[in-house]
């Protein structure tokens, strides 16, 4: 009797403790709903890309009287978005031709630096009269055109009408400075003026552009355009001096002329900084 008395009092007390841990868990359930809490919310946040545009403008301020006459190229075009594909074509090229033409780069919205690179610079010795072969020899007929064509580069053109408006020869394109304050004066065969200015040739001008001419200032540094002033501007002197005789008759060349920009902001190496530069 004693052993079914101990076994019954066993059951009742094992069932009165599960009921007990059965209130004190619904006792834990209520208390997580007394926490402090709070929430803060900031809404409509947007994130807007930024624009870097460029466009250049091609403006052929001065030439002789024959330039003037046979140019496809208007006095003034614009490549904003699309190529232009109207480039300055000169048929009837003669010693004593030359032509102005000044570039006005404008980067809106944000700094950028601007590389200038040529392609497609191709040579040819077309015709070859008699003239031509008397100099060179009868059995050559070389591409000399981009030899004694010269291509210099100026900061500043005062819209004179003539070469005379030209000044400040660009200091590194062309080797020179600034401070030697020299007039435009005509060069000798080897391209080289007065005060050892050297008027660079057309090849000598595509040896370094190919390669990607970054503007810099006068001190070297590579210039941020549109970082307070929006447009930077210089001209190119296309001339073929009156000494230049015979040699080039029937002779062409052509080129493209492209521009880039890229963003000042974290670029501390624009166009891989490969290229020698303005």
């Amino acid at each position: 009797m004693n052993q079914d008395n101990d076994i019954g009092l066993s059951r009742r007390k094992m069932l009165l403790g599960l009921g007990a841990v059965g209130v004190a868990s619904a006792g834990a359930g209520l208390g997580t709903t007394a926490y402090f809490n709070d929430t803060e919310t900031f809404e409509n946040n947007t994130f807007t890309a930024g624009t870097l545009d460029m466009s250049v403008t091609a403006n052929v301020v001065a030439a002789d009287e024959y330039w003037s006459g046979q140019t496809e190229l208007p006095m003034s075009v614009t490549a904003d978005g699309q190529g232009v594909t109207a480039g300055l074509v000169v048929d009837d090229v003669k010693p004593g031709d030359w032509a102005i033409i000044c570039f006005d780069i404008e980067v809106g919205d944000n700094p950028g630096y601007v590389q200038v690179r040529t392609e497609n610079f191709m040579e040819a010795g077309g015709a070859n009269p008699e003239p031509e072969q008397e100099v060179e020899g009868d059995a050559d007929n070389d591409a000399d055109l981009g030899e004694f064509m010269l291509a210099s580069v100026w900061q500043d053109y005062d819209e004179s009408g003539d070469k005379a408006g030209l000044s400040n020869l660009d200091p590194v394109f062309n080797n020179a400075s600034d401070d030697l304050g020299i007039p435009y004066a005509m060069p000798d065969l080897g391209g080289v003026a007065a005060g050892n200015a050297h008027y660079t040739t057309a090849r000598e001008a595509d040896a370094i552009l190919s390669e990607g001419y970054i503007i810099r200032d006068d001190s070297g540094e590579i210039l941020a355009i549109n970082d307070g002033d929006g447009v930077y501007s210089f001209c190119l002197l296309l001339e073929v001096p009156f000494l230049v005789g015979n040699v080039i008759q029937g002779d062409s060349l052509s080129f493209d002329l492209v521009f880039e920009t890229e963003q000042v902001r974290h670029n501390e190496d624009p166009f891989n900084n490969s290229a020698p530069g303005i």
